[in-house]
């Protein structure tokens, strides 16, 4: 009969309170002293208490008592952590009544959410609350021993993820927290990327992104970090991004790079003029917006693609590629490309061992050196020791001049290399003419949205994959493939940089060139033949096309109407193909 009485009363003490009762003034309706009494132990039985550290301009004692239920309302153990209540007070006896008179509202609450997962509307809830004032969620962090978050963080934490986090999260249809994977987190430096948003900002941002995984990942919520294991932060550069980089679908690879009379994009652009009886396009009548528009977007993107896949560059390396460092082997009708394996290496300069040369497939020689005629034409006389790529900057180690290249042109080189793997069939179809090029190539939002959806591409796809490809389809397992990586070579290597760097060029082209060339030639690059090939085999149908997207143009209609009209007749065809296959039994016995 008391515990009845004192059930009751506990209740009707919350009533008292909602309408404006003191606490004073019920407490010895509600409880005994003995309950009341931290001396006694007695309200062990129902909680525990702990401290949180608190800021000691608001609270002089430098801390608060935090309330950890036991028991539930049926008088099963409570995990720890699952139901806690955090006070402001850093008195005892006030922090013993609090427990009492809120526990059960908050196990009538620890009923209502156990065993529901944080999802959908809820997990965005959490996601909005994490940062607020008060956050239960922060409170936890400081009992953890979390570094509190000041005010001015918390407001830019709040309109990172209200601005940032959620419409990525939503973007990707995720709707759990259990959801954010590797790919996912990584995709989200792309996202940001995109917006514009410098490195060093993105990753301050995504220190609390990993404050409220890591949350979830101390409450059992959450199975594990998406970051790889060992790696307590994803930076946008260095060792995790490269261990989260997959390797290019290599299966798709061959035939993705039009022909080499189409390496400059208005290549394409007059071959589809001449099927069509346009006028033909000279680079020179463009004007300077545009020419540059197709440089930075395309030209440079295309090229760097190129020659990271037949050399398996670092990002750091490609920066600072200067145009002395291609070297001519007249007699061997060949390029080296010459890399300084380490950026000390490369100030220094004082060692041959500290490099390594990597011999170029004609069609990546073509390709750079239409490279340089554009960049010529835009930008004056490229001399020997300019950075082709890069932009020169002062290094902030050694005082010295170094390359830079923006981590943008990067991810547009990816999304390109993606575009021509979906377009490698008919690289025509990419763009009808330089206007369509100029607008595709320099909306990168519409590019990852065409793109994503693409099987196979993946999501953890970078720059860094064309070098994981390289060494991937190079298949060696010895000494010479440490070379051509710049990894260093054990002290039971049979061979030395030295021994390989001081060979002459032509000795060095017959003894080692061979395997790259020959994997670009399985892999990649069609050859003269091949092309010629594919030309003839798809030619009729081009011109079918075009004779159609001519003839409806003639009755009025605008190109992007006839294109699209063209496509919806070719979808028809397809379906009426494979409805008649059904119909015909063709899928009945083998």
């Amino acid at each position: 009969m008391q515990t009845i009485g004192a059930a009751i009363f506990r209740d009707f003490s919350q009533l008292l309170l909602k309408y404006g009762a003191s606490l004073e003034d019920i407490v010895g309706m509600v409880y005994t002293h003995e309950e009341l009494d931290p001396s006694t132990g007695k309200y062990k039985k129902y909680f525990d208490l702990t401290t949180v550290k608190r800021n000691p301009k608001k609270y002089p004692d430098g801390y608060s008592y935090k309330v950890r239920y036991k028991l539930d309302l049926s008088g099963n153990k409570i995990v720890q952590g699952k139901a806690t209540y955090t006070t402001k007070t850093a008195s005892i006896d006030e922090a013993v009544k609090i427990g009492f008179d809120n526990r059960m509202d908050v196990l009538k609450n620890y009923e209502l959410s156990k065993g529901k997962p944080k999802s959908g509307n809820v997990f965005y809830k959490m996601l909005n609350d994490y940062y607020a004032e008060g956050s239960k969620y922060l409170e936890d962090d400081n009992v953890n021993n979390k570094r509190e978050i000041v005010h001015k963080s918390r407001i830019e934490a709040q309109t990172f993820i209200k601005s940032d986090l959620i419409p990525y999260l939503q973007e990707n249809k995720i709707k759990h927290i259990s959801e954010i994977t590797t790919s996912v987190y990584s995709g989200f430096k792309i996202y940001l990327q995109a917006k514009g948003i410098k490195n060093k900002t993105i990753n301050n941002r995504l220190n609390y992104f990993i404050r409220i995984l890591e949350y979830h990942l101390r409450n059992g919520i959450l199975a594990k970090l998406p970051f790889t294991k060992g790696t307590a932060l994803l930076r946008l550069t260095g060792k995790q991004e490269k261990e989260d980089a997959e390797v290019l679908p290599i299966e798709k690879l061959k035939g993705i790079y039009p022909q080499k009379d189409y390496i400059d994009p208005l290549g394409i652009v007059n071959a589809m003029n001449m099927i069509l009886s346009r006028p033909k396009v000279f680079y020179d009548t463009l004007n300077r917006k545009d020419r540059k528009a197709i440089f930075d977007d395309y030209t440079l993107p295309f090229t760097l693609g190129i020659l990271a896949l037949n050399t398996g560059m670092r990002n750091s390396e490609v920066a600072r590629i200067k145009r002395e460092d291609f070297i001519g082997v007249g007699e061997k009708k060949i390029f080296l490309l010459r890399i300084w394996n380490k950026k000390t290496e490369y100030f220094n300069k004082t060692n041959e061992s500290k490099y390594r040369k990597i011999p170029l497939h004609d069609f990546t020689t073509r390709a750079v050196k239409i490279y340089i005629k554009r960049k010529e034409e835009l930008y004056g006389e490229v001399k020997g020791a300019d950075f082709l790529f890069g932009s020169a900057i002062i290094d902030k180690d050694s005082g010295d001049v170094d390359g830079f290249i923006h981590s943008r042109v990067f991810d547009k080189a990816v999304l390109l290399f993606l575009k021509l793997i979906k377009h490698k069939k008919d690289f025509r179809e990419f763009f009808t003419d330089e206007k369509e090029l100029i607008k595709t190539m320099g909306d990168i939002q519409s590019l990852q949205e065409e793109l994503k959806e693409m099987k196979d591409a993946g999501k953890g796809i970078s720059f860094y994959s064309f070098r994981k490809t390289f060494r991937t389809m190079l298949g060696l397992n010895n000494d010479l493939a440490e070379y051509y990586m710049g990894h260093k070579l054990g002290n039971d290597a049979k061979t030395t940089y030295i021994q390989v760097n001081s060979l002459k060029n032509e000795t060095f082209v017959d003894e080692y060139a061979q395997p790259v060339i020959s994997m670009l030639d399985k892999y990649v690059f069609l050859s003269d033949d091949e092309q010629d090939k594919l030309l003839e085999g798809y030619r009729d149908n081009a011109i079918d096309r075009n004779n159609f997207i001519k003839s409806r143009m003639e009755q009025g209609m605008s190109l992007e109407d006839a294109w699209g009209d063209y496509h919806r007749e070719q979808k028809t065809m397809k379906e009426n193909e494979e409805t008649n296959l059904e119909k015909n039994g063709y899928f009945d016995r083998i």
